[in-house]
């Protein structure tokens, strides 16, 4: 099930509305599950117009929504009793835009806010069990907490730091006896990411003290965490890291004092992957999960010894494994039956576990000799190969960590599959680093740019924009089987409802007899936290696009058709109009949207303050891909916040030039002229002359452009060579051709080559005749 929850809300009083609202912070940014809690929302432009909370998870909704200045928002929410735990993407609609996301955590315990001063032993704060410290790391300090235990009791303490998404926070969790004496510690936990976690029991009864510090002593008023203090199991991992869709299952917990113990669990038949378990006994959940790959199969396990490439574990394939590098220098080998120019993709499912384990996978013959591996699957860090075996019979595949590590929580599933065809989708970002939302002004479009990614499947493709809010309508053209870039342009009429929805896409088929609905991936990155050289720290991922009726903007925008074609390595312009409301006349900066193979147009030019009219000047090279395709022109305004709008679509024709010119290499002197013949070879018929002009001429060397009429064969220039000319080769002299079509102007140039001047002549002069001679 998926929900929005939207309320409405009007507001008066508050300052005007004001566009491009963003949310940098919930206060507090984790609530109970099952209980009511008041939140704040705290950001630029937020206050103006709020209108409903948009959650793209299910089991939160919002009971009030008041907005308490410019900047915040207060709102009360209600988490159902059912609702699951963990993040939940979180984005503030208002009349004018929709937030950014943010995540919400959702938790068992109850919640506890953190008590300065309680930075040493003596000032530890104390704390029953089953609990959730709401607190903040400043630069340099630590949070100690102290909690009662009987001895045999369990204590677990989780921190979800890094995971709220607020700053580079590098958390460290300590448990301390009543003396100070450390007991046990943990910095980095891969089944937490880089957040951390300890599980033990009390040797003996008495207080216990929770230290909580930043890694490196650094922190802010953004360092902000969750600490769960409580009696939960919290294992480290799960064996098999796996289960069946629509099959009862049952995993091992690995690690901790739960270690061994089994929990039972089903997969609902259409369940996607990977399907996230919280731990879970009689004292308690886990805050967080660990997640189970979910396989059509059950997956055969590894049966020890499996460390030489002689004693493999058997598994199908297609099918799946399950296995765990358990000590330093284990390997795990698995068996299997393949045909000759079978395809497989072989993965291993590790770091996608969060399992600590680092794959490498290798494939090897039944003689022994390797012929295929992989460490890093691209930016991935687990392995990946296509396998086409060379002939039939059996073959081996080796898992093992690339640095010969190993532990009992390095469990992994190597899957090998038959590839099927699917279309990966991507929102392209409006800026860098910035997840797009796209929102659609009443009576306006907006447009969006998309990249559509085939795997095992080509030719013409289709996308759809499905479960749009209210009187939105998505137009896109079929994307040809060699292109991979979609324009969409959405609109919104005039009366549709201020709502917003999260939008799941779908890639069809249409190059088959009737369409087909290929498998489709849609994944958009939201950057929350970046570190050095902008790579991501923490982000979050959603699977639909966020969309939103805002209320009418004071601007639109059209532009003209063009009749005439873009040649290669030729010009043109693409008139933008627009219509303003009575009394906005600010500027409107107007850019195409996206940029055909070869072609590419000015980006930084506006229509001025009180106009109505701008040009965007276009331009293809001499590689520019021919053919017809659909264009957009994107506008962006300042209303107190940056608003889009957008053109209809129009179609950009690319087309050979209509004759070709080979200009020839010319020797000339200073002060001489002469003539250039350039022969045309025709591939388009044209109606009138055609203009053409030199250009690329040396400094004071000129040439008048001449016609030529359809059909002709040459074109002949008269070129004047002044004598002050520079001597010397002059290359990238070139012709500008200039002919009218469907009354516009197609504008091209080529024929590039070199005219040479040589130094003028120096004339000897005539030797005097001698006076006199002999006398006669």
């Amino acid at each position: 099930m998926r929900l929005i929850v939207c309320f409405s809300f009007v507001l008066a009083g508050i300052a005007a509305p004001a566009a491009e609202p963003r949310l940098d912070q919930l206060v507090p940014q984790g609530v109970r599950r099952g209980a009511e809690t008041a939140i704040k929302l705290v950001g630029p432009r937020l206050g103006a117009d709020p209108q409903a909370i948009v959650f793209h998870e299910p089991g939160v909704s919002v009971t009030k929504l008041e907005a308490i200045d410019a900047n915040t928002v207060a709102a009360t929410l209600g988490v159902a009793d059912d609702c699951p735990l963990g993040r939940h993407a979180v984005r503030l609609r208002t009349a004018t835009g929709l937030s950014n996301l943010v995540t919400l955590h959702v938790g068992a315990l109850e919640s506890v806010d953190e008590a300065e001063p309680n930075n040493t032993l003596d000032q530890a704060q104390a704390i029953p069990t089953d609990r959730t410290v709401h607190g903040v790391i400043q630069a340099e300090d630590e949070d100690l907490f102290a909690v009662e235990l009987a001895e045999g009791e369990r204590l677990s303490v989780e921190v979800e730091a890094i995971r709220l998404g607020r700053t580079f926070f590098d958390p460290r969790v300590e448990v301390l006896d009543a003396s100070g004496q450390l007991i046990v510690a943990n910095d980095d936990q891969p089944a937490a990411y880089q957040d951390a976690f300890v599980s033990l029991v009390a040797k003996s009864a008495g207080k216990y003290v929770v230290r909580l510090r930043d890694a490196a002593f650094q922190g802010n008023n953004q360092s902000t965490y969750l600490l769960h203090v409580g009696r939960f199991p919290r294992p480290t991992a799960v064996y098999p890291p796996a289960a069946v869709a629509g099959e009862a299952s049952e995993v091992t917990l690995v690690g901790g004092p739960t270690d061994g113990a089994k929990q039972s669990l089903t997969v609902a038949a259409d369940g996607a992957s990977p399907y996230e378990l919280f731990a879970t006994d009689a004292a308690g959940i886990a805050p967080s999960s660990l997640p189970l790959q979910v396989l059509a199969t059950p997956p055969a396990l590894e049966v020890e010894p499996n460390d030489s490439l002689k004693e493999p574990t058997p598994m199908l394939a297609p099918g799946a494994a399950a296995g765990v590098i358990q000590t330093a220098d284990d390997r795990d080998h698995f068996l299997i039956t393949a045909k000759k120019d079978q395809t497989l993709d072989l993965r291993v499912h590790a770091r996608t576990l969060r399992s600590g384990l680092d794959p490498v996978l290798r494939v090897f013959d039944a003689s022994g000799k390797r012929i295929e591996g992989n460490d890093d699957d691209g930016r991935w860090p687990d392995s990946y190969i296509r396998f086409k075996p060379h002939a039939d019979g059996e073959y081996r595949l080796q898992v093992e960590d690339r640095l010969g590590r190993g532990d009992p929580s390095y469990t992994y599933v190597v899957e090998a599959k038959a590839p099927a065809a699917a279309a990966e989708v991507k929102l392209e970002e409006r800026r860098r680093y910035e997840a797009t939302t796209i929102e659609v002004p009443q009576g306006g479009r907006s447009a969006v740019l998309m990249t559509v990614t085939r795997r095992d499947f080509g030719g013409e493709v289709e996308l759809l924009m499905n479960r749009l809010p209210p009187g939105v309508q998505a137009e896109c053209t079929p994307l040809a089987g060699d292109y991979n870039l979609v324009p969409v342009v959405l609109t919104a009429e005039a009366e549709a409802p201020l709502a917003a929805s999260l939008s799941p896409i779908t890639v069809r088929r249409t190059a088959t007899e009737s369409p087909q609905t290929i498998e489709t991936k849609f994944q958009q990155q939201n950057w929350l936290v970046r570190g050095r050289n902008n790579v991501s720290v923490w982000s979050h991922y959603t699977d639909r696009a966020p969309v939103a009726v805002t209320q009418r903007l004071p601007f639109s925008i059209t532009v003209d058709q063009p009749k005439a074609p873009l040649c290669r390595n030729g010009s043109t312009n693409f008139k933008v109009r627009a219509e303003r409301d009575e009394g906005f006349d600010q500027p409107i900066r107007v850019y195409t949207l996206h940029h055909t193979p070869g072609v590419s147009s000015n980006r930084s030019l506006s229509i001025p303050k009180g106009e109505a009219e701008a040009a965007i000047p276009v331009t293809a090279n001499g590689n520019a891909k021919t053919g017809s395709w659909p264009m957009v022109v994107v506008a962006e305004a300042n209303l107190a916040g940056r608003v889009y709008a957008s053109s209809p679509f129009i179609t950009l024709t690319v087309a050979e030039p209509y004759f070709d010119l080979a200009v020839p290499t010319l020797t000339t002197r200073q002060g001489e002229g002469v003539e250039m013949v350039v022969p045309l070879s025709h591939s388009t018929p044209f109606e009138g002359p055609a203009t053409l002009e030199l250009v690329g001429l040396p400094p004071g060397v000129t040439a008048e452009p001449v016609e030529a009429l359809a059909g002709a064969e040459s074109a002949t220039f008269r070129i004047a060579v002044p004598a002050d000319a520079k001597p010397g080769r002059h290359h990238g002299v070139g012709v500008r051709v200039r002919l009218p079509v469907e009354g516009e102007r197609v504008e091209y140039r080529q024929g590039y080559s070199e005219l040479r001047i040589d130094p003028a002549e120096t004339k000897t002069a005539a030797r005097p005749a001698a006076e006199g001679g002999r006398p006669s």
